[in-house]
């Protein structure tokens, strides 16, 4: 692998080198600096004026449901006929056309300059099929309770191939959906394999009012409709869903919390007294017109705020600038530093690969994203997220894995 050289290195948003050169060897960075002794043997790739830069993070997708894009429009803005409507439609879609889904959700995410995923599979049967995966996707197997699973063949198959870790991705962690989906045995199940197994627990909390409403006041549309579904979800405390959880011990340092869009002010101490990490998805949550997202509130108290796009069942973009765009709207107090940081440094934090991931230093893999551009004099980290431009050349563990032009 040759010696990238280019006008901006972006290393982290508090140190960028102008210019800069990376050295690589194998998957790994090896060697960081403004100018490099290049070896007889070794290759420059002189971008000339471009910026090179670690690769986004996309914190939270679910990439098995990207060809439901504009599927459920007609629920915009109603979550308990969302969640009905997404049942439906996920009985029409076979493990091929899961397969094809998950396939183009990669495609999309690489050409928006995400190298990593924290992907949830809902749906592992699609383990059976041979596939190339050219992103660095962590996995999540999702876990649902509240009705009697279907234990097919195909689908038990899949669940021993995550567990075997005999998958193109990395098996992170378990994702029990959400306290009102999973058990509180199911939960501990989780808990106490991800411990074992040192995987990462992820879940979805608090991500409606009607959840809310659910768990604090013991009724609303959600309520009635878990009722019908298994009324024994209904036997628990009235408190808010991350308290619930809390309390009862269900979810272990670490956790990744999906949303959390509706908090109370000892949900706050809660996530100030722990090490979990709070997932946004702007746009996500635009689609449902939930009320503002407590972006300040997290931020000021010091909390690991990290940025998903959620699935194309309530998005219709996989690119996490776009995700920039519509937060930094409701929130333009946040500076660029901490936008991207939300992009790079936090995830890698959140799964305890900082140094690894979502910079440029030596020993950190090799996952890098080139943006030509016309004007050395511009500001780095606000051209590549508020400007649409499309990645020249794209590095995953060390493979060049998209390239504009032939080298």
């Amino acid at each position: 692998m040759p010696i990238l050289k280019a006008s901006h290195v972006i290393c982290r948003p508090d140190l960028i080198l102008t210019p800069g050169c990376v050295r690589i060897e194998g998957n790994k960075i090896i060697e960081v600096s403004r100018s490099l002794e290049v070896n007889p043997k070794e290759k420059v790739l002189d971008l000339g004026s471009a910026i090179i830069s670690p690769g986004l993070i996309n914190a939270h997708c679910h990439l098995e449901y990207t060809l439901f894009d504009g599927r459920l429009n007609s629920f915009q803005g109603s979550f308990v006929e969302w969640i009905k409507g997404i049942v439906q439609l996920k009985k029409t879609f076979s493990a091929r056309d899961y397969l094809n889904s998950f396939k183009t959700g990669m495609k999309l995410a690489l050409e928006s300059a995400t190298t990593c995923l924290f992907d949830v599979l809902s749906m592992p049967e699609i383990l059976l099929f041979n596939f190339h995966v050219p992103l660095r996707i962590f996995s999540f197997l999702e876990l649902i309770d509240i009705s009697k699973p279907i234990w097919t063949d195909e689908r038990l198959a899949g669940f021993l191939l995550f567990f075997q870790g005999r998958s193109p991705f990395t098996p992170l962690g378990l994702s029990p959906h959400s306290p009102y989906t999973a058990s509180e045995d199911l939960y501990s199940l989780t808990r106490a394999w991800c411990t074992k197994e040192k995987g990462f627990v992820m879940t979805h909390v608090a991500e409606s009012f009607e959840e809310y409403q659910m768990f604090k006041e013991k009724k609303g549309m959600l309520f009635e409709f878990i009722s019908q579904l298994n009324p024994q979800f209904l036997n628990f405390t009235a408190s808010s869903p991350l308290r619930y959880l809390a309390e009862k011990d269900l979810i272990g340092p670490n956790s990744l919390l999906i949303h959390l869009n509706y908090l109370d002010q000892s949900d706050y101490k809660l996530l100030e007294e722990n090490t979990w990490s709070v997932v946004y998805c702007p746009k996500s949550h635009a689609f449902f017109g939930h009320d503002p997202f407590p972006l300040a509130d997290l931020l000021t108290r010091k909390i690991n705020v990290l940025l998903g796009t959620d699935s194309l069942a309530s998005n219709d973009s996989l690119d996490m600038r776009k995700e920039i765009w519509v937060a930094h709207r409701s929130n333009p107090s946040v500076s660029i530093v901490e936008w991207w940081k939300m992009l790079t440094l936090n995830p890698a934090k959140a799964i305890g690969m900082e140094g690894k991931l979502g910079e440029i230093k030596a020993g950190a893999y090799a996952d890098l994203v080139i943006t030509l551009i016309d004007s050395a004099s511009l500001n780095p980290l606000e051209f590549l997220l508020f400007e649409d431009k499309k990645p020249f050349m794209i590095m995953v563990d060390g493979n060049i894995v998209h390239c504009s032009e032939t080298l």
